[in-house]
């Protein structure tokens, strides 16, 4: 099976290998050329949230003592 008889079958996979190896050698450059490397990611903080009135409603103040009206004596 000669190169061309292969390139013609799998170019598929032959260009992708190819694209790999020129990233493999062009990302190393372009780092070494503009001094950069990966930085950290800025994550944009969120508030953190409170505690709002509708939590505080799960304690509920103690009852008052309620009083019945008297059963007054039949004559």
């Amino acid at each position: 099976m000669s190169w061309s008889e292969l390139f013609r079958r799998e170019w598929g996979a032959v260009t992708f290998v190819l694209t790999v190896i020129a990233g493999m050698i062009a990302v190393p450059i372009a780092f070494y050329f503009f001094h950069q490397a990966p930085g950290p990611v800025n994550v944009p903080s969120t508030p953190t949230p409170t505690p709002s009135v509708a939590s505080a409603a799960g304690t509920s103040p103690s009852p008052s003592p309620t009083t019945s009206p008297k059963a007054s004596p039949s004559p």
